[in-house]
């Protein structure tokens, strides 16, 4: 039997948080001690701050660089550089929670996250950009919430500025500082810009960035409002400013992306389409921005992105590609997937989704193991499990029921 492992996240055992890595490790080395076969391990998702970890085979070269954090101190950071193509072309690879404040600094206090800059991330991708012709930006978590009005001016080489000073001070961004976003496409004008989204959350709304924050912090309503009415200005003052302009892909995105294009649809532009005009026509194409899946990742980082000409991808989905995901499933006869808690939200967005897409194309049966499970048998069934598992609540009982599972799947390779 050959088993592929994917790790879709961490486990929150009772006798401490079991890295990604380490998940596939005792899975691996537990299967294989019970049960004839070998074990392919991947991790697609090691957690908080993972990206460069998950792709640190397969992009080995590091650079070391000096950025400004989402605090507004310098801090120092890596990105990642794939091997060269055939023709020399390369990819950095850019992870902006690498950015966030240290924990002493956190993001409880409204004041610090208000003023909080994605500034960095823009240095950060100003600096790959000259080592690479391709940059992905995995928006992650970096501690800012300023749609990625910081990074922006970062690639524009504005120093200061109503986009350097955090989401909170948007609602000051006049046409001539909206103008910034005009200059960092031309900055990127000879790269192709990614952004490695982990949700599909618009920019604005009830459902968007700021509404998510509101949601996950509620003592951070009152910010996470003005954040809100902010955001609407600054997101205007640059639709206006690209208004004309062809956006480079920024529809394009894998299928199955919610309001996204394939990758062989056409180009979009935010020139008046449908015969609107004026104010009509900016409206239409403002929704279109700030209504994008993905836009509202990273506290609207996505936006940033979407706005400097770039396009969102799935995070896990680009992971998955880059690691041979599709090969590694091709491979397998059987491709366990583990979380930390099989619910709706696992079985609809991630890895565990990931892999199950790519495995009911094959045939290959998909087992997943979960700490704690809460989902039904009709969802999993849904989402393409075979059969799901708890591990229970520590390590211990983790490797005993992996064991039980082994046995149960190798009586049925027989």
């Amino acid at each position: 039997m050959h088993l592929l492992v994917a790790a879709a996240e961490p486990l929150a055992l009772s006798d401490g948080i079991l890295p990604a890595e380490d998940v596939c490790t005792l899975v691996a080395e537990t299967w294989t001690a019970t049960a004839r076969g070998d074990v392919d391990p991947c991790v697609l998702n090691p957690g908080a701050a993972g990206f460069l970890r998950a792709l640190a085979a397969h992009a080995p070269e590091q650079v070391a660089v000096v950025a400004r954090g989402a605090g507004g101190q310098d801090v120092p950071v890596t990105f990642r550089l794939g091997p060269p193509s055939a023709t020399g072309a390369r990819t950095a690879y850019v992870e902006a929670a690498l950015l966030r404040p240290a924990p002493a600094h956190g993001s409880a206090s409204g004041g610090v996250l208000g003023a909080a800059t994605s500034y960095g991330v823009g240095q950060v991708v100003e600096l790959a950009a000259r080592r690479a012709s391709r940059v992905v930006v995995a928006t992650g978590d970096s501690g800012a919430h300023d749609a990625g009005a910081g990074m922006l001016a970062a690639l524009a080489g504005a120093w200061a500025g109503a986009l350097t000073h955090g989401g909170a001070a948007l609602g000051t961004v006049t046409a001539e500082d909206a103008a910034l976003a005009l200059s960092a496409r031309d900055a990127l004008r000879s790269v192709e810009l990614v952004g490695a989204v982990e949700s599909d959350l618009p920019l604005l709304g009830l459902h968007g960035a700021s509404g998510a924050l509101a949601l996950a912090q509620p003592a951070l309503a009152p910010l996470a409002q003005e954040l809100e009415r902010a955001h609407g200005h600054y997101a205007h003052e640059v639709t206006r400013a690209l208004e004309g302009t062809a956006r480079r892909d920024l529809l394009s995105g894998p299928p199955g992306l919610p309001g996204v294009a394939g990758p062989s649809g056409p180009t979009a532009s935010l020139a008046p389409a449908g015969g609107l005009t004026g104010v009509a026509a900016r409206a239409a194409a403002g929704r279109v921005l700030t209504g994008l899946p993905g836009a509202g990742a990273g506290g609207g980082l996505g936006f940033g992105i979407a706005a400097a000409g770039g396009r969102l991808l799935p995070g896990t989905s680009l992971v998955a590609d880059v690691v041979g995901l599709g090969a590694r499933v091709e491979a397998a006869d059987v491709a366990v997937v583990v979380v930390d808690r099989l619910d709706a939200s696992t079985t609809h967005d991630g890895a565990l989704p990931e892999v199950a897409r790519r495995a009911a194309a094959l045939g290959v049966p998909v087992v997943a193991l979960a700490r704690e499970i809460l989902a039904g048998r009709r969802e999993q069934a849904a989402a393409g499990i075979s059969g799901a598992y708890e591990l229970g609540t520590d390590a211990s009982a983790a490797r005993a029921r992996v064991a039980r599972v082994a046995r149960t799947w190798a009586r049925s390779e027989r």
